[in-house]
C-alpha cells in the first residue's frame, strides 16, 4: 500500500512524528470550559457598576481594588499551580479543580451582585467587597488552572492544537455575543436598560447557571483523557514515580523564576499575549464599552446587532485562519495578523474621528455608515480570533519546548507563569479606566449610562482605549517574534526530540 501523503491535515505523515491525537468531541466540549472562564469574566466586568452602586465606593477605588485584587490573584496562580502538579493522578484531578473552582467562583458572583449587594457600605462596604472578590478569584483561578492543561494534555498534533486553540477562541467570543443578546434583550428591558442593582443580579444568576453547564461539558469531554495513563505517557515515566519527583523537587515561585530567566521563547510568548491582552481588557472594561454603546452610538440594541453579525462572519474568517495557523504555524502567524489588525485599527479610529461624536450616534440606526462599521467589525473581529488563537498554539509550543530544554514537563506550572506576569501587568486595566472616565466628567460613583450626552472627550477616550491601546499591543507583537524561534520547522524538531527521549526513558525502564 502506497505510503499517504503528508499535508496540513495529516501531520504524522507529513512529519514522520507518531503524535497524540484528540477526537472530534474532546478537541470541542474539551474547550467548552473557556465559555465557564469567559461568563465569570464578563460577570465581573460589572465590578466597576456594582462597586458604587451596590457597596458605595467610589470609581477610582474600586479601580485601585480591582487593580488590587488581580495582583492578588496571580499570587495565587503559584499555589495553585503546585498544588495541581502535586496532585496524585490516581484523582481525576482536571475535573476536581473545574468543578470545585466553578463552585467558588459562582459563590463570588452570587454575594457580589446578589446577596451582598446594597446591605453594606462606608468601611464595611469596602471590606465585604473586598472578601467576596477574594472568594471569586480562588475560584476563578482553581476552575482556569484545570481548564489550561486540557489542551496541552489533549494533543500535541501540530494540525490539531491550531483547531484546539480555535474552539477555545470560538468559544471565548460566541459567549459573550450570547450573553450581550441575553442582556440587551432580555434583562435590560425589564430594568428601563439602566444596569442597576436588580438588573446585575439577575445577571448573575442567569451567568451562573451557564457557567455551570459548559464546566459540565468539558468534565464530560475529559474523563478519558483525566486518568493516570495520560500524565505517564507524556512524562515517559509511570505516573506515580513522575508525582514523586514532582513533590521531592518541588513546584513553587523558583521554578517559575527559573522558566522566566532562562526560556526566552517562554518570554516573547508572555510579551506578546500579555500586551494584546493589556490593551484588550481596558477597552472591554464596562464603563468604556458602555461610552462607546450607550453614549456614543446610543444603542445596545443596535450595538448588539452589530456584534451578532460580525461574529458569525468573523468566525468564518477565523477557521480559516486556523488553517493558515496550522499550515504555517504560530510565530509566522501571528506577524502576519497583527500586521491586519494594525491597519484595521488605524481605519477604524480614522472613521470614528470623522464621524465625530455627534454623528456616532448613526451607527445605531440602518444605513450605508452601519454597513461600513459592520465590515470594519467584521475584520476587526476576525484579526483577534486568529491572534488568540495564534496564542493558545503557542502557549502549548512552549510547554513542549520547555520539555525538550529542562525535561520538565509542568504545564501548570507555564501556565501560573504566565498568569502570575499577565494579573501583575493587565491589573492596571480596571484602575486605568475607573480613572479614565473620571477626565470627562465622571466622578465619585457616577457611572456612564445610556442618554448621557456625547463630546469630544468621550469620544477620544473610547477610540483612544478600544484602539490605539491594541494598535500599540500588536507592534509589540511584531517586534517580540523577531526573538522567538520556535517557528512551524522548529516545532517538528521539538516533537521528534521529546518522542526520542521518552522511547529511551521507556527503554531504561525495560
Amino acid at each position: 500500500m502506497a505510503e499517504k501523503k503528508g499535508n496540513i491535515l495529516n501531520a504524522s505523515a507529513r512529519d514522520g512524528v507518531k503524535y497524540r491525537k484528540a477526537s472530534l468531541v474532546q478537541l470541542i466540549l474539551g474547550q467548552a470550559n473557556a465559555g465557564c472562564g469567559i461568563v465569570f469574566y464578563m460577570m465581573m466586568i460589572w465590578a466597576s457598576f456594582i462597586g458604587p452602586q451596590g457597596y458605595a465606593i467610589g470609581n477610582v477605588l474600586v479601580g485601585g481594588i480591582l487593580m488590587g485584587m488581580r495582583i492578588f490573584d496571580g499570587v495565587t496562580d503559584a499555589a495553585i499551580a503546585t498544588a495541581f502538579e502535586k496532585m496524585s493522578p490516581k484523582l481525576p484531578k482536571i475535573r476536581i479543580f473545574l468543578i470545585s473552582g466553578w463552585a467558588l467562583a459562582a459563590l463570588g458572583v452570587m454575594l457580589m451582585y446578589k446577596w451582598a449587594a446594597g446591605i453594606f457600605s462606608g468601611v464595611a462596604g469596602v471590606v465585604v467587597f473586598i472578601l467576596i472578590y477574594i472568594v471569586y478569584i480562588m475560584g476563578y483561578t482553581i476552575n482556569g488552572m484545570g481548564a489550561g492543561t486540557i489542551g496541552i494534555v489533549i494533543t500535541n498534533d501540530p494540525t490539531q492544537r491550531p483547531m484546539v486553540g480555535l474552539i477555545s477562541t470560538i468559544f471565548s467570543y460566541v459567549t459573550p455575543m450570547v450573553l450581550g443578546n441575553i442582556c440587551a434583550f432580555l434583562i435590560l428591558p425589564k430594568h428601563d436598560n439602566q444596569y442597576n442593582l436588580a438588573c446585575l443580579g439577575d445577571m448573575a444568576t442567569c451567568y451562573v447557571i451557564i457557567a455551570g453547564i459548559f464546566m459540565l461539558l468539558t468534565c464530560w469531554a475529559v474523563r478519558k483523557v483525566d486518568v493516570p495513563e495520560t500524565w505517564a505517557a507524556i512524562g515517559g515515566a509511570k505516573a506515580e514515580e513522575a508525582i514523586e519527583k514532582k513533590k521531592k523537587a518541588g513546584v513553587s515561585f523558583k521554578d517559575i523564576a527559573a522558566v522566566l530567566k532562562d526560556n526566552r521563547e517562554t518570554q516573547m510568548y508572555m510579551l506578546t499575549c500579555i500586551s494584546d491582552k493589556f490593551a484588550q481588557q481596558i477597552g472591554t472594561q464596562s464603563v468604556v464599552t458602555t461610552l462607546m454603546t450607550g453614549v456614543l452610538i446610543g444603542s445596545y440594541k443596535a450595538s448588539q446587532m452589530v456584534g451578532n453579525v460580525t461574529m458569525f462572519v468573523g468566525l468564518a474568517f477565523a477557521f480559516l485562519g486556523g488553517l493558515f495557523v496550522a499550515k504555517y504555524g504560530a510565530k509566522k502567524s501571528t506577524i502576519v495578523w497583527s500586521w491586519a489588525a494594525i491597519i484595521l485599527g488605524i481605519i477604524s479610529t480614522v472613521f470614528c474621528v470623522i464621524l465625530g461624536p455627534k454623528g456616532m450616534s448613526k451607527l445605531g440606526v440602518m444605513g450605508p455608515l452601519l454597513m461600513i462599521w459592520c465590515v470594519i467589525q467584521i475584520g476587526f473581529t476576525a484579526v483577534k480570533m486568529i491572534l488568540t488563537t495564534t496564542g493558545n498554539t503557542m502557549r502549548a509550543d512552549v510547554v513542549d519546548y520547555e520539555l525538550e530544554r529542562s525535561g520538565n514537563f509542568f504545564p501548570a506550572v507555564l501556565g501560573g507563569v504566565y498568569n502570575f506576569i499577565d494579573k501583575l501587568i493587565t491589573s492596571t486595566s480596571s484602575l486605568i479606566a475607573g480613572a479614565a472616565i473620571t477626565l470627562v466628567g465622571y466622578t465619585a460613583t457616577r457611572v456612564p449610562q445610556m442618554g448621557d450626552t456625547p463630546t469630544w472627550p468621550i469620544l477620544i477616550l473610547a477610540v483612544g482605549l478600544t484602539n490605539i491601546l491594541p494598535i500599540i499591543g500588536w507592534l509589540i507583537n511584531v517586534i517580540a517574534m523577531k526573538f522567538y524561534s520556535l517557528d512551524k520547522e522548529r516545532m517538528v524538531q521539538v516533537a521528534k526530540n521529546v518522542a526520542d527521549r521518552k522511547k529511551a526513558e521507556q527503554a531504561q525502564q525495560a
